[in-house]
């Protein structure tokens, strides 16, 4: 047997390797928690069909792993690292059932280490899920396609991957854009419009996504309206710092190496008499990072957005590559490696060269300490029997009732305006009345209109061991009584 057809065998076990290699990290070290995590653990701890700024498919995620686990930042983290898994291998398979295996390996290892995935795997967001959806999705695409517009078992497992695309995060909607232009670019393809595997697919997709739908119906449509709010599109327009931070971020993102790769493969895609195969790739790669350049001109797009365009873009880039420069991909897939080691070595590494916690390029910056304000507050609770937890920022609020111990579910945020900007404004509310508080900010001192609604304040203290260097600031706390109300 040959080196080239091992290499598939060789590719899978380092899918596998890589896996292992972030389930020990997640259950030896695991870092600490965003106050997104924070948030998201919190909305697991009710289930429901939707959450105020996302749908229900992270919270749910989460709601099984510490189920099963317990409550551990790597219990929290864990089915990150498994969707970015199972991505990896329904890239082999897709990459494998267009081309060959040794596309489907490429694609598989290439997906791995991808910066972004490296990255996420040690994070719980939306994006893993949707991800895996969408390579799903892509795959049950291609092989019912193959069988026929006529309704097949791939149509109904299209719309199951796509409803649950939709669970996960609401840009799941991209890949009907990828469709579309898949139709354009392949006159071929538009037969299935005709057909009724499609139909059944898009109907069973909404019928799936249907109870979130439901959700956000009596709940005044409010995840749609932060999803709106997300795009900022009411600010100033033509950003070119903003486009080019963007720009520039993609090769962070997927690689320098591994992003050239996939602008070229997209140039050979759209040639005159190219590959369909090719087509259908850049159709689901193109749009996504079309839509979020532009909005990044127009207002601001986080480099992560993109996200789902790589995952046709890796089986591309792979597709376009494997035969005409391997080296390139393995080049990608080294510095990856290295990047990967890097990342999740990221204190020895600091240390070794000498820098001190403070620097920018400390990707744990924002995370690191809260674990030990978590400790203060919690001792300051427990000297003050009664009382509940109060503060003015979500961040804040999140992180610190998955950080305090016992769990102050019964937390409160401040909110004089009574506006709906978060879940804790949503599911808490401030009422007159006699109670006791320890308020916690990260306001410069408290200011007079908080301390005039309430008949006791006293100051607890600063805390500030969360602080890494400059970054960040110190947290005031007091001890507050017999809330008036907000007032006028």
């Amino acid at each position: 047997m040959t080196v080239s057809s091992r290499w598939p065998g060789y590719a899978l076990a380092l899918v596998v390797l890589v896996t292992v290699w972030r389930l020990a990290l997640l259950a030896l070290a695991p870092p600490n928690l965003s106050f997104d995590e924070a948030q998201y653990w919190a909305w697991a701890q009710t289930i429901q069909l939707g959450y105020y700024s996302k749908p229900p498919m992270v919270a749910w995620a989460i709601a099984a792993t510490t189920a099963l686990f317990g409550e551990g930042e790597g219990a929290i983290k864990l089915s990150s690292t498994l969707a970015h898994t199972a991505t990896a291998l329904l890239l082999f398979a897709l990459g494998r059932e267009m081309f060959d295996r040794r596309v489907g390996a490429w694609a598989a290892v290439g997906w791995i280490v991808l910066p972004a995935v490296s990255l996420s795997s040690m994070v719980i967001t939306t994006d893993p899920f949707l991800l895996t959806c969408w390579a799903a999705a892509l795959l049950f695409l291609v092989k019912a396609e193959r069988q026929g517009a006529a309704v097949n078992v791939w149509w109904g497992a299209l719309g199951l991957a796509f409803g649950l695309g939709l669970l996960s995060k609401y840009a799941m909607a991209f890949f009907l854009l990828g469709l579309a232009l898949w139709m354009v670019l392949e006159p071929s393809a538009r037969r299935l419009l005709k057909g009724g595997g499609l139909w059944l697919a898009l109907a069973l997709a909404v019928l799936v996504y249907a109870p979130n739908g439901l959700w956000n119906a009596a709940n005044g449509f409010v995840s749609y309206a932060h999803t709106r709010d997300n795009a900022n599109l009411g600010g100033t327009l033509f950003n070119f710092p903003k486009l080019a931070e963007f720009v520039g971020g993609q090769f962070g993102v997927a690689g320098p190496i591994l992003m050239a790769a996939i602008l070229f493969s997209l140039v050979v895609a759209f040639r005159r008499n190219a590959d369909p195969r090719l087509k259908l790739l850049a159709a689901f790669t193109v749009p996504v990072l079309l839509v979020m350049t532009v909005e990044s001109f127009l207002s601001r797009a986080n480099a992560n957005w993109t996200a789902p365009a790589y995952v046709a873009g890796v089986v591309l880039a792979s597709a376009v590559l494997a035969s005409r420069a391997p080296r390139l991909l393995l080049a990608s897939l080294l510095l990856h490696l290295l990047a990967t080691g890097v990342l999740y070595n990221i204190d020895a590494v600091r240390h070794g060269l000498g820098l001190a916690e403070n620097t920018r390029l400390d990707p744990m910056k924002r995370i690191r300490g809260w674990d030990k304000v978590g400790d203060r507050v919690s001792a300051l609770l427990a000297e003050h029997p009664g009382a509940r937890l109060l503060a003015d920022e979500r961040k804040v609020l999140a992180t610190l009732t998955y950080y305090v111990h016992p769990h102050p579910f019964d937390a409160i945020k401040w909110n004089p305006g009574g506006q709906i900007h978060d879940h804790f404004d949503q599911t808490t509310r401030l009422e007159p009345g006699g109670g006791s508080y320890v308020y916690v900010t990260e306001n410069p001192g408290v200011p007079e209109s908080v301390i005039a609604r309430f008949g006791e304040a006293r100051g607890l203290g600063t805390i500030d061991d969360h602080l890494s260097g400059d970054h960040g600031r110190v947290l005031s706390v007091w001890w507050l009584r017999d809330f008036k109300g907000y007032g006028k």
